[in-house]
């Protein structure tokens, strides 16, 4: 398990197309993005430049600041989010990026709740055969209700009857560990529940969403939890850094070996 620096929500204090070098110079060399804020032949270049990989990548989710967390289960816009869906894809396929994420979104108040599930289901579906034909993997994510009102996948256990219904192995689940304890779930029990569909995790402590240490999350806990489903991915560093990033990094590796980088340059 390697750490890799989450751009949304470290180095927020520089421009986008510095974060990236900024996620080396603090040691790091794998990074997670959300739906690239920048050309993707820029974000490219930057990632190249570097030396970093990519290891986490989220398809279009909307507009984030008006409140879209994903359109995967709207039927008006099934061909827009598959047109989204292959560009991500494709993206990943140049950066060499195993995971795309997909966000299911909030339940739409004039279509049913077994219509917008049908719809998501049969998007996935699709979206499943395009991620192994590139020879990339999806994953979909809990994401807490009470930050995210009317969050289409609210607990672990929605995102798993989903898998269950899909029955791909291109389809995984992503476990942050935030929203698993927004929920009021335990998170090492969690991850046993999920075992070997696991696709990735992410970690911030809870409350508040900062840095491991910060809050309850038993981090010890957590890996060793990861050693015994043989969890070996990425470990996203997804949190609201308390002060500057480059210095809450240094604290959080100094405080916890196995979240320090040993960085493997792929420049």
């Amino acid at each position: 398990m390697r750490p890799a620096v989450n751009l949304n929500l470290l180095f927020t204090e520089l421009p986008w197309p510095e974060r990236f070098d900024a996620a080396a110079r603090a040691g790091f060399d794998r990074v997670e993005l959300p739906w690239p804020p920048l050309a993707p032949d820029e974000v490219i270049r930057l990632t190249r430049a570097a030396g970093l990989r990519v290891v986490l990548l989220n398809s279009d989710a909307g507009d984030l600041d008006a409140g879209e967390r994903g359109y995967s289960n709207d039927p008006r816009l099934t061909g827009r989010w598959r047109r989204r869906l292959r560009e991500a894809v494709d993206l990943a396929v140049d950066l060499d990026c195993p995971l795309v994420n997909v966000l299911a979104g909030r339940r739409l108040p004039d279509i049913g709740d077994d219509a917008q599930h049908d719809c998501l289901a049969d998007n996935l579906a699709w979206a499943a055969e395009v991620a192994e034909t590139a020879g990339r993997t999806l994953v979909v994510e809990p994401i807490n209700d009470h930050d995210i009102p009317g969050y289409l996948l609210p607990r672990v256990a929605d995102v798993l009857a989903l898998l269950d219904r899909l029955g791909h192995d291109r389809v995984r689940l992503q476990l942050d560990t935030y929203h698993v304890a927004a929920m009021g779930d335990a998170v090492g029990p969690a991850v046993a529940k999920v075992g070997a569909r696991l696709g990735h995790v992410q970690i911030a402590d809870f409350p508040g969403r900062h840095e491991p240490g910060t809050g309850d999350l038993d981090l010890d806990a957590l890996l060793a939890a990861l050693d015994r489903v043989g969890y070996s991915g990425a470990l996203g560093l997804e949190y609201v850094p308390t002060g500057p990033s480059a210095a809450s990094l240094a604290a959080v590796t100094a405080a916890y070996p196995r979240l320090r980088p040993s960085p493997e340059r792929v420049r």
